[in-house]
């Protein structure tokens, strides 16, 4: 059948343009020993090749392989026979020799070649290498290209399919060059390039409509240049005529020539976008010589070795969909529920969906949603959320946890009050069913539990604090309902464990009490999903409120109880904040050891996003220590669009707006801290931006505004006493909070300033302190340089002289000396004026 269709495509036809091109592909291979020309039918290959080797006025022996090669005889005469047209001489010697089947007949052949032929140049063609299958055959070609790099020849493979000959050994020492389908297709450019040579001009649609439809394939390009030639008009005239041709062309000699049972696959693959050969091999169920006769129809299915999948030509695709119709009802529904369920391994979701969408089994597009986070990817949630508006009107009550997975896909949108209103319909719905019914009670605990994540994530707007009541009633429907082992083992965090929105005094405490009552009930039903949250948000406030002696042992308690139930999102949360308690600390041990408890994560399987939040902390570690330049390039991008504050994109922003302020790359900063003040956000969040705008704006001489945000973020953070965000931006803020107190009728405390500026400055020494550890225990040279005053008031405090005797004699204001005095105890990591004169002594400062 093959054959057959090749007899079809006339060589001369294909143009000389694309012939031209192919040649120049040889021309840059042409330094490799061996050349692999990969392709389907219709791409000019046994042209190309045979223009390339006629302009080298050098003997070529082309050997032309078909079926009847798969006799090591016929192979054998063949291959002589080439060899007459490189050395007649040779050739005989090698026909009287016999064919090489033994050691000594090989070792013999190879001195005759080498005796006769070693200061000749020539070229080997083998065409349709395809055809090759026998092994006898196969060793012996594996054999002669293994001896050919030693000699002076190039040896050209033709073949619609990567040959089976054993090539590794050569491709792992470059010695081959392979030149693919891929290719040999025309771009959109050359297309255009081609219509301009054959005088044809066409609107710029028509052209990228051309492209589509042909995806470059030669043959078909040529044939559309000759059909405008006698017709204009693509779209109403030239572009049906082309399928309408093909598609007959496909059907007298590919098609019709095939078993009924290879017709019947053929239609069954075309129902799927993915053709891995593991795939190919499950559709062809216990007839395993079919994917065997699939790769028989090489004109227009070849397999790719390097993805371990098959490709169909996209016009073949599009002609065996016209053939869909010869499947019965259960050759469909067997063919999607096989590649439903291999997608659903192979993490093609989106597919996975779709193909169970088609055969109505909701009970496994649900299972789906078992094996993704939380917080389901936006893409897939915008794709199932559609399919769960399509479902019958009764899935939610004959579907276990079908209800639940449709409110989380729609919160996972953003939708809250579409999902309000979700959850009161199937509220209704399902309290009207009978106790007894099977997923009643079930399906009533898994809403209840969305509806309790729901109104969590609505205490950031609304500064209410009833989502406990709905984890209670989960508890309460659940332990009524049949015990069923649950996979929901792990609960979604964002930046934050509070997602309390308002400034209101005790608001995060009110938060924290919630948590605890929802953690008690979330942990005994759903196998101790969010264990340890309640401390976590306990230690959490501590934290944001400076006190991190307080923060740690809160800390330490929810890492250990999140840890013993799997809660892998919590676990990495809490090592985050051990790293920022470490800094704050200047214990570098302990910060590196929290970061390795974070890597070690990335074993787990059951931590469905642990490669993006283990990058997105050790950004801001890199941050830490001072080396913006090393965070992940993807957390140096652009700001990402807003998700409400629990979300992960969320965390990754964070982590940006840091590394733009290490960088001091402003201008984003500011837009992206505008954007945040018109979107609901969480109370540490917003005063974390607040105060990191202040010294932004002072940093870059807008003092007003720096100010006006200093003030602003104060008086947000005052009611919970708030302290962390400001003391975090360590020397910067005391800079800022030293000019604040200077100016008159401020409106905020002079005491609070002054704290302020105290704790800012211990956090910077400490944070020094961090980083010199980092570099003790990297080998990386701490070399200090301190400016020209730097280094006189250095000798004058090495000399026991006081800051207001420094003054006098460096004629400068007391002030002025302790800002002096402040940068060299963080250039130097000092603690106090003993560390200071020991540490300028060894490093010979002074």
């Amino acid at each position: 059948m093959d054959s057959a269709f090749q007899m079809r495509i006339d060589p001369s036809a294909f143009p000389h343009f694309e012939r031209a091109r192919l040649n120049r592909l040889l021309t840059e291979a042409a330094e490799f020993p061996l050349v692999v020309v990969c392709a389907g039918a219709g791409y000019g290959k046994t042209c190309a090749v045979s223009d390339f080797v006629s302009q080298y006025n050098l003997p070529v022996a082309w050997i032309q392989f078909s079926d009847r090669d798969n006799l090591i005889s016929r192979a054998w005469e063949n291959f002589v026979q080439a060899f007459e047209q490189v050395d007649e001489q040779v050739a005989q010697d090698f026909r009287e020799s016999g064919f090489p089947d033994t050691e000594n007949r090989q070792n013999q052949f190879y001195r005759m070649h080498d005796r006769g032929l070693r200061k000749q140049q020539y070229i080997v063609v083998l065409d349709d290498v395809h055809f090759v299958k026998d092994n006898t055959v196969i060793d012996f070609v594996e054999r002669i290209i293994y001896h050919m790099p030693n000699s002076r020849k190039t040896v050209i493979f033709i073949s619609r399919e990567p040959p089976q000959i054993k090539l590794a050994g050569l491709q792992t020492r470059g010695l081959v060059a392979d030149i693919r389908e891929e290719d040999l297709n025309f771009t959109e450019n050359e297309l255009t390039q081609y219509l301009s040579l054959q005088c044809l001009s066409v609107e710029a649609h028509i052209l990228h409509e051309i492209f589509q439809d042909t995806k470059g394939w030669a043959f078909a390009v040529n044939y559309i240049v000759q059909s405008l030639k006698k017709s204009p008009n693509y779209s109403g005239y030239v572009r049906s005529a082309m399928r309408k041709n093909f598609f007959q062309l496909m059907e007298a000699e590919v098609f019709n020539a095939a078993s009924g049972r290879l017709q019947h696959f053929l239609a069954c693959l075309s129902l799927v976008d993915h053709l891995s050969a593991d795939l190919v091999d499950l559709l062809a169920g216990e007839d395993k010589s079919l994917p065997a006769e699939l790769m028989r129809l090489s004109a227009f299915v070849r397999f790719d070795s390097y993805i371990n999948a098959y490709m169909i030509h996209h016009l073949f695709l599009d002609f065996l969909r016209t053939k869909q119709d010869i499947l019965t009802e259960e050759e469909k529904q067997r063919t999607y529920q096989i590649a439903a369920h291999w997608c659903g391994r192979n993490n093609f979701k989106i597919d996975a969906l779709a193909y169970y969408e088609k055969i109505a089994d909701f009970e496994s597009i649900v299972s789906v949603f078992f094996d993704l986070p939380l917080q389901v990817p936006h893409d897939i949630a915008l794709y199932a959320a559609s399919i769960f508006d399509r479902a019958p009107s009764d899935a939610f009550v004959r579907v276990r946890a079908f209800a639940g997975t449709h409110v989380r896909i729609i919160m996972c949108l953003g939708k809250l009050r579409e999902a309000l209103s979700l959850m009161v319909r199937y509220e209704a719905e399902l309290l009207r069913l009978p106790e007894d019914e099977k997923w009643r009670n079930h399906n009533l605990g898994g809403l209840y539990y969305a509806w309790g994540s729901m109104r969590q994530l609505m205490c950031t707007i609304d500064d209410s604090y009833d989502f406990h009541i709905y984890y209670a009633k989960m508890g309460e429907c659940l332990t009524k309902s049949p015990a069923i082992p649950s996979k929901l083992n792990s609960y979604s965090v964002g930046p934050w464990f509070s997602l309390v929105g308002s400034a209101r005094e005790g608001a995060p405490l009110e938060y924290i009490d919630a948590l605890a009552c929802a953690v008690e009930h979330a942990s005994s039903n759903y196998n101790g999903c969010m264990a340890g949250m309640d401390d976590l948000a306990r230690g959490e406030f501590k934290f944001y409120q400076g006190d991190v002696r307080a923060a740690e042992p809160f800390i330490v308690k929810g890492l250990a109880r999140a840890r013993a139930s799997g809660q892998f999102e919590l676990v990495h949360r809490a090592l985050f904040y051990m790293i920022r308690i470490a800094v704050s600390q200047g214990d570098f041990a302990k910060g590196e050891g929290a970061l390795k408890d974070t890597e070690a994560l990335l074993d787990e399987a059951d931590f469905l996003i642990r490669f993006p939040t283990y990058e997105i902390t050790l950004g801001a570690y890199y941050i830490h220590i001072s080396h913006p330049e090393m965070v992940p390039s993807w957390l140096k991008e652009k700001f990402s669009p807003y998700g409400h504050p629990k979300f992960i994109e969320n965390s990754a922003n964070q982590v940006k707006a840091h590394y733009c302020y290490a960088t001091k790359n402003y201008v984003p900063l500011l837009a992206y801290m505008e954007e945040q003040k018109r979107r609901e956000s969480t109370l540490y969040g917003r005063v974390e931006l607040g105060a990191m705008e202040a010294c932004v704006l002072f940093k870059t001489k807008v003092k007003a505004g720096a100010l006006a945000a200093l003030r602003e973020s104060y008086e947000t953070a005052l009611p919970n006493d708030i302290l962390m965000p400001f003391i975090w931006l360590g020397k910067d803020m005391r800079t800022l909070a030293a000019a604040a107190q200077r100016e008159p009728n401020f409106g905020v405390p002079k005491s609070w300033l002054e704290m302020i500026e105290r704790k800012s400055g211990t956090h910077a020494k400490r944070h020094s302190q961090f980083i010199s550890g980092y570099k003790r225990a990297h080998g990386i040279d701490g070399e200090v340089t301190l400016s020209g005053r730097e280094t006189e008031v250095l000798r004058d405090m090495y000399h026991g002289l006081s800051r207001s005797e420094i003054a006098a004699n460096l004629n400068l204001s007391s002030n002025t000396v302790k800002l002096f005095i402040n940068s060299i105890y963080d250039k130097l990591n000092a603690r106090n004026i003993a560390d200071v004169i020991r540490i300028a002594v060894e490093r010979k400062l002074v």
